[in-house]
């Protein structure tokens, strides 16, 4: 029997189809190949964007191409960092990869406390009421990596209000929401920050 890796969330081999994607890349080859082979607008290709857009329940010019997360991460945190220097919230633990990132750029990360359901409303709210500048806030907060946790509505409904009430900016990062194989996801941060009431 061969070994699972638990190291990273990376799909199985098993589960990638390269046939599949191949064929993919034909088709929009074959519809907008000049488009797609000439440089472009800079969010990326339009046709994904609008897929995206309407997955996400977001206007396509929200929607910016990257090749991964990790590079999306990078061009909103120096963005961000520039924009609002200060410390980075995270969940701790949190995913490996943003924290060497941080550290590497000498970015002060704060690690805030979780239980079994996820980031703790209280203490994101102490280290707001702390008054020191804070950046933005790091959160996975659909199947947690690398803690598996999901936080509820309710819980996300009151972070989304701490949010709004200290005027603090957070990255949703969700590589894992459509993987579910059962009961219903709870909306995304994303999605009540825009359901003002």
């Amino acid at each position: 029997m061969a070994p699972i890796s638990f190291a990273r969330g990376a799909p199985s081999p098993s589960c990638l189809d390269p046939e599949l994607v191949a064929d993919c890349a034909r088709v929009a080859l074959a519809r907008d190949g000049t488009t797609i082979l000439s440089y472009g607008a800079g969010g990326g290709y339009g046709p994904l964007r609008d897929v995206l857009a309407r997955r996400h329940d977001v206007d396509p010019a929200r929607i910016f191409l990257t090749t991964g997360g990790l590079q999306g991460f990078v061009f909103y945190a120096a963005v961000q960092l520039a924009r609002r220097p200060g410390r980075v919230l995270v969940e701790g633990p949190t995913y490996d990869r943003p924290l060497k990132l941080l550290r590497w750029q000498g970015i002060d990360v704060v690690a805030l406390e979780m239980d079994d359901e996820g980031l703790v409303p209280d203490a994101l709210e102490a280290e707001l009421e702390r008054g020191h500048e804070i950046s933005f806030l790091y959160t996975i907060p659909t199947f947690q990596n690398p803690s598996g946790r999901t936080i509820g509505e309710q819980r996300r409904i009151r972070i989304v209000e701490l949010a709004r009430a200290y005027g603090l900016d957070v990255l949703e990062d969700d590589p894992y929401g459509l993987v579910r194989y059962e009961g219903t996801a709870p909306p995304r941060l994303h999605v009540l920050e825009g359901a003002r009431t």
